[in-house]
């Protein structure tokens, strides 16, 4: 949910995008896209990946945005269900070269624009596009949360703003992730460092093109405190940074219940330079994302999409970086500092409306085992409260023919499993004590869990 900051400044963009001449012999197009629609159910998640419709034209794509509509085509905000991020891939043509990834060797296509709470949308400087072709396919992966319990039927409308008709410089989407090209593109926080306490997590990415960078934004969730593109082979010299802006306490994301995750930035700065940073081919550049490194965050991601122009000509040297380079905001009413936000689980009350709990229903068993077992069974987490001795192992057996997960909501240390089913296990030993409030997020009002740990 955009606040008025966010739509001044999308219109002005939007009027800009109009009033500005397209290249000689061009013009511009704007299509408006669905995909197909989605149920959730009463608090759930999903993960739809799935192939979506494209403008059937040859040319550049030069603007891009999204967002949620119910059957009536109106709007969805996150207080029913919310966006959470979005990635639109271009698996090419029938008989055309591949797609990639950023990763080498990994096939399924090419992440061009994505976006998340950010609402982030594409936009490249004046006179760059990305290239695409009448039969190219589009898939998009997203991650739906709904925050209602009634269900919810909505599509994903996406806006694409082309030029067509005439050539343009082109640019290649990089997507960068501080964690490289591991199987899941989030990564952990244990939560262990003294007050003030910066995570930096960290990785060298070698440069798959010579060119310069036009353009660059970045996804990033709760506490962090933004990204950072650094130049090794120049004294590690600073490229980009892109900051997070969070709201204010009376944001919907901070308001919308039940709170299902730590509440993500409200926008990012997007860097652009219509001169563009000089890369070479086979150079590494240190992509970083920072996060407070003092509580725990499960499943923080930080991922640069990086917009490169092709130019085997760019510099080599060490030359100063372009004077127009500038960061823009698709919100200012918001705060640069990161909240603190904990969040609680929550149950559903006999009136049928969703309240916060302090623990889950039901007696504590407490043991001293040096390991104990917990089941997840019928959407249940068994024993839902529990207590144990420091260094215990639990854990948790996923026995139901579809996923769970395991997830802190607030504790010392960080808990988070995968999403698991048909008999996988997740093990974790706790060794810090103090008390672990757990919940699926998948399942959110159902199935809650509470760990004493006791010294």
């Amino acid at each position: 949910m955009r606040g008025r900051g966010a739509v001044g400044t999308l219109c002005a963009l939007a009027l800009l995008a109009v009033l500005a001449p397209a290249p000689a012999q061009g013009r511009s197009e704007t299509f408006t896209l669905k995909s197909e629609p989605f149920t959730l159910s009463g608090f759930k998640t999903i993960f739809p990946k799935v192939g979506v419709p494209t403008p059937r034209r040859s040319g550049y794509v030069t603007r891009m945005d999204a967002w949620l509509v119910d059957e009536r085509g109106r709007r969805v905000t996150i207080k029913d269900v919310m966006l959470h991020h979005i990635v639109f891939i271009n698996g090419g043509r029938p008989g055309g070269r591949e797609k990639n990834t950023s990763c080498p060797g990994r096939g399924g296509g090419e992440p061009f624009w994505g976006t998340g709470e950010e609402k982030q949308p594409l936009i490249l400087p004046y006179g760059y596009g990305y290239q695409v072709a009448k039969r190219d396919s589009w898939s998009m992966q997203a991650m739906l949360m709904s925050h209602s319990l009634q269900a919810h039927r909505v599509r994903v409308v996406f806006r694409v703003r082309m030029v067509l008709g005439a050539p343009m410089k082109r640019v290649k989407p990089l997507w960068l992730r501080a964690n490289g090209c591991t199987t899941h593109p989030s990564y952990d926080i244990e939560g262990d460092m003294p007050p003030g306490g910066v995570h930096r997590r960290q990785h060298l990415w070698r440069m798959p093109i010579s060119g310069r960078i036009v353009a660059t934004s970045a996804h990033l969730h709760g506490s962090s405190y933004g990204m950072t593109i650094t130049q090794p082979r120049c004294d590690d010299r600073m490229l980009v940074k892109n900051d997070p802006l969070y709201g204010y306490p009376n944001d919907v994301v901070y308001t919308a219940t039940p709170v299902l995750h730590e509440p993500g930035p409200i926008a990012t700065g997007h860097y652009q330079s219509q001169t563009g940073i000089p890369v070479r081919k086979g150079e590494m550049l240190r992509v970083s994302g920072l996060y407070d490194g003092t509580r725990p965050h499960p499943r923080v991601m930080a991922i640069a999409h990086v917009y490169v122009a092709i130019d085997d000509d760019a510099p080599r040297g060490c030359d100063q970086l372009p004077t127009d380079g500038h960061i823009f905001w698709t919100r200012k009413d918001g705060r640069r500092q990161a909240p603190v936000t904990r969040l609680p689980i929550h149950g559903l009350g006999d009136d049928g409306k969703v309240y916060e709990i302090e623990r889950p229903p039901g007696a504590e068993l407490v043991t001293s085992q040096p390991s104990v077992a917990v089941s997840l069974r019928g959407e249940r987490i068994a024993p839902a409260n529990l207590s144990v001795a420091r260094g215990t192992q639990v854990r948790w057996n996923f026995l139901d023919p579809f996923q769970h997960n395991v997830t802190l909501a607030t504790g010392p240390r960080h808990v988070a499993s995968a999403n698991l089913g048909r008999g996988a296990r997740y093990a974790r030993t706790l060794s810090t004590p103090g008390t672990y409030k757990l919940f699926c997020y998948l399942h959110p009002i159902t199935m809650t869990q509470v760990i004493s740990v006791r010294p």
